[in-house]
């Protein structure tokens, strides 16, 4: 049985860890990537190479989402200039409408990665689900208000819609290859506005040695939270 609130808060048993605003969401991230140097009295525990390692994923999974980008855009960059010798200039404005279109794909997936966040929020047992966003921040964000999950939860949440968004972006890719570009850019921009769930999932696993349990109060304190067994 997972804790309430009432007991995350009240009984000796748990200890806060992390409570942030949602608007200094930033900040944590920040932290999290180490960016930011922290007070050893407010951490006392070192970053391990953990963190490193979670790095290292992160540029290793950057780098094949480039290489397929480039070698995607050095093949139509030789066919625009097949196209333009043999006055075909059309193919030049193709392959900046699939950039274009791109940027715009973003845009309309972002719900849809916010939507599934919150189905996973619902298969976990939430009820009072809900959407929200932080121009300070610059995020939008989906969340279930003052719904405990432990540690293993948070990190599915967080992951499964990169998972099933990048799944469908290559499944598309490897069906209609001639949008290449298309589909490469948006795996691209995509994957990189994941960022936050990927250190969501890294702090689940820096603290996986203990069991940690998690909530949002965004109605009330617009705050979340991060508790601990002692």
């Amino acid at each position: 049985m997972k804790p309430t609130v009432e007991q995350l808060n009240n009984a000796d048993r748990y200890e806060l860890i992390d409570s942030f605003r949602i608007d200094e969401m930033a900040q944590f991230l920040t932290r999290e990537l180490g960016f930011v140097k922290v007070d050893a009295a407010q951490k006392p525990k070192p970053k391990k190479w953990t963190s490193w390692v979670f790095i290292l994923l992160l540029a290793i999974g950057g780098a094949g989402i480039g290489y397929l980008l480039g070698s995607t855009f050095v093949g139509e960059s030789h066919k625009v200039n097949e196209a333009v010798q043999t006055g075909k200039a059309t193919k030049g404005a193709d392959v900046m409408g699939q950039f274009g279109f791109a940027f715009i794909a973003f845009f309309v997936l972002l719900p849809i990665h916010e939507v599934i966040h919150a189905a996973v929020f619902k298969y976990y047992g939430a009820t009072d689900v809900g959407f929200g966003g932080s121009w300070k921040s610059m995020i939008v964000y989906a969340y279930a208000h003052k719904f405990v999950h432990t540690g293993r939860e948070l990190a599915w949440v967080a992951v499964m819609p990169f998972l099933v968004i990048t799944t469908a972006l290559i499944i598309a890719w490897a069906i209609w290859p001639q949008y290449g570009l298309f589909f490469g850019t948006t795996l691209f921009i995509h994957t990189t506005a994941c960022i936050g769930d990927f250190v969501l999932i890294n702090y689940q696993f820096k603290n996986r040695h203990r069991p940690i349990y998690t909530y949002d109060d965004l109605k009330e304190e617009q705050r979340s939270y991060f508790f601990a067994e002692k």
